[in-house]
């Protein structure tokens, strides 16, 4: 198989050990940065200009796209996709993950639990609806915040009244979120690779922080998901359209709740923790879905 390996950095540790397992596969596989792609439509043709070469069309191509430039490389995806390439992840299942709130409408709608959110244009009613629905504590999220940057744990009204008058007047885009305190500083992060959960780990925050993620300092743990969680990270990227994700996963009182779902998940953590070679299993579901 033809594979582009769709990334901004080959250098990076996920692209570097999907880019090895397609090696071992015996795969034609080649990093493609897509924010260099030129895209031309040209006598009802599809065509990809990359270094002033144009790409013949690949069999697959794997999106890696960063969150920052999530716009330019759905398009780069759904060039592709239209030149008759398969793709993991089609653009709209990411565009899906992309927008927080969306993915939680969505979610909700497919029966998956969530936690009780708030989104507003203007967050005008923000400090009154946190008083009659989410109370104090709070998780304020920003909505193109990734690793755990601009996400925040608010704890009081001064707090409250603090950040939101700063994130309205940058005109940032934020979630209001209900706090799981019984979980606090934990969630579980399960890779899901078309309708199969491949592994899985518990993060757990630095002492003194709340943010899970390994980016923020965190730590990964072994842990063995219930039926219900795995038919959770199952459902969800199914509702969001997606084959490929990392779904992560709160255990509340109430049951396990989804705060997220992330259509390029690292593999450094989780392959770190639970010595599963992530990288090859998904080349391995590539080969049997192709």
């Amino acid at each position: 198989m033809l594979i582009y390996l769709l990334s901004r950095s080959e250098s990076l540790y996920t692209t570097k050990r999907i880019f090895q397992a397609g090696i071992n596969g015996k795969h034609n596989i080649r990093v493609i940065n897509y924010m260099e792609c030129d895209l031309l439509v040209e006598h009802g043709e599809y065509k990809v200009i990359y270094e002033n070469e144009e790409l013949i069309t690949p069999d697959f191509v794997i999106p890696r796209i960063g969150s920052s430039v999530t716009f330019y490389g759905c398009t780069v995806v759904r060039h592709f996709q239209m030149m008759g390439s398969k793709v993991l992840n089609k653009p709209e299942g990411i565009l899906n993950s992309r927008d927080k709130f969306r993915s939680l409408q969505l979610m909700v709608q497919g029966g998956i639990p969530i936690p009780k959110t708030f989104f507003s244009n203007d967050l005008y009613y923000a400090e009154q609806m946190v008083k009659d629905h989410l109370g104090y504590p709070f998780i304020m999220k920003v909505l193109e915040g990734t690793q755990g940057q601009g996400v925040f744990l608010v704890k009081n009204e001064q707090e409250a009244e603090a950040l939101i008058d700063e994130h309205v007047s940058k005109k940032t885009r934020v979630i209001l979120q209900e706090f799981i305190s019984e979980f606090s500083g934990k969630d579980i992060r399960v890779i899901v690779v078309y309708g199969k959960v491949v592994a899985t780990m518990m993060r757990q925050a630095k002492e003194g922080d709340f943010r899970s993620n390994i980016h923020a300092g965190g730590r990964g743990l072994i842990v063995e998901l219930t039926a219900e969680e795995e038919q959770i990270a199952i459902n969800s990227l199914s509702v969001l359209g997606l084959d490929m994700g990392g779904v992560d996963i709160l255990r509340s009182d109430k049951g396990p709740m989804v705060i997220e779902v992330n259509s390029s998940p690292g593999f450094e953590g989780i392959e770190g923790v639970t010595k599963i070679p992530v990288a090859e299993m998904m080349m391995e579901s590539i080969e049997q879905n192709f």
